[in-house]
């Protein structure tokens, strides 16, 4: 992910495997051609690179077996048959996949002319381990769209020993054609049989089936008139973002920029699920998270993660919790964060004036001020759309 480090104080990383580019799966009837080889993979046994020929219609195709499925995978099973991604650029979107693929895919990537040829890679799953590999039948671009037939291959026999094991398998087809194809279509068949239409443009994760809520569907038990700090020469963090918030993001129930983006705000709370409790009603000392998720079938870049705000709701509107004694010359480092498709930011917060500063940025030079009181409070990343989730703290 770019600009993203394996750890960062204060905020978490968490996604579904090294990166993902993902499209969803539909039913729908495979691509003319069947799920033959022609213009597809012939499988060498050691995942090299192979010759796919000619796919019709002067489309010339190679194929590339990846191994094991480089997302993680970020997709459900039981829901589609696979995912794929188009790769249009070297070093462009989605080419950070290959970051931590094998010296011989990322050799495949790079000897790739993308004047002259696209990539798609393609993940599916099988029943045991002998299901290792994708080849390719019917490719052809049609009106500026790849399509093509990707079946998982299976032991090519019954005298041979399989492990017992879901087996998620992936390998990129390199297209070489005019015009190049600018988005991606594949009939997609797994190890058990089951066919699905894959698009690379599609979401793969559901905003309705994240964990955790947006905000509270009830008026706040208690407004303060105010939350004033009363050190001397305390100075608050300043609302780095402008008129409304986006509630929640893709999915969410509010107003304002990126309502219909690829991101997805949610705060976590722990336990919430307990009968009969608040699922947005957070105690002294609880710990709770919020959650950023690229429920999109693309990268989505951020700002730097520590771009929030932690407000509290009083009678003169939303005020920031943070304040410093002076001048909080707040800076931001201007740098982009990849959030691959099903990937997810974590933000780590406890319900205390200590927890909610913790280790985040600038920590040493702020606290929260005055104490917490019971009310509805909110976090607002404007790193990414000013999207916003609230909750209420119950002392």
């Amino acid at each position: 992910m770019t600009g993203l480090t394996r750890r960062a104080a204060l905020h978490g990383v968490a996604v579904g495997g090294v990166a993902a580019l993902a499209g969803c799966t539909e039913a729908g009837d495979p691509i003319p051609g069947g799920n033959g080889t022609d213009g597809g993979d012939r499988r060498d046994g050691d995942g090299n690179a192979s010759d796919g020929g000619d796919g019709g219609d002067g489309v010339t195709t190679a194929v590339q077996q990846v191994g094991a499925a480089l997302s993680g995978p970020a997709w459900n099973r039981n829901e589609r048959r696979g995912f794929c991604a188009l790769i249009t650029e070297e070093h462009g979107e989605g080419a950070g996949l290959f970051d931590d693929a094998p010296e011989r895919v990322r050799a495949f990537v790079e000897e790739t002319d993308f004047a002259a040829s696209r990539l798609c890679y393609v993940e599916s799953v099988g029943p045991d381990t002998c299901h290792d590999e994708i080849a390719f039948g019917g490719v052809a671009v049609e009106d500026g769209t790849l399509v093509a037939n990707a079946t998982v291959q299976g032991p090519g026999g019954d005298d041979v020993t399989c492990g017992e094991a879901i087996t998620y398998s992936a390998a990129l087809l390199r297209v070489t054609s005019d015009p190049l194809p600018r988005a991606a279509r594949l009939s997609v068949t797994d190890g058990w049989g089951e066919t699905g239409t894959v698009r690379d443009a599609d979401g793969i994760r559901d905003p309705e089936g994240l964990a955790g809520e947006i905000r509270p569907d009830h008026g706040p038990s208690n407004v303060p008139a105010s939350f004033d700090c009363d050190a001397e020469g305390a100075e608050r963090h300043p609302q780095l973002y402008e008129g409304g918030v986006n509630w929640g993001g893709a999915g969410g129930v509010g107003t304002g920029a990126g309502g219909d983006g690829p991101l997805a705000l949610r705060v976590v709370i722990p336990g919430d699920d307990a009968p009969g409790s608040d699922p947005l009603a957070i105690g002294r000392g609880t710990a709770f998270r919020i959650e950023l998720t690229n429920v999109s079938g693309r990268t989505a870049y951020v700002g730097s993660r520590g771009q929030y705000n932690l407000e509290v709701l009083t009678e003169a509107g939303w005020t920031e919790l943070r304040a410093t004694e002076g001048d909080p010359a707040v800076g931001y480092d201007d740098v982009a964060i990849g959030v691959p498709p099903g990937g997810t930011l974590t933000w780590e917060f406890e319900m205390s004036e200590s927890g909610l500063v913790g280790d985040g940025p600038q920590a040493d030079a702020f606290r929260v001020c005055p104490d917490l009181v019971p009310g509805r409070y909110r976090f607002v990343f404007f790193g990414a759309d000013d999207l916003a989730v609230a909750f209420d703290y119950e002392d």
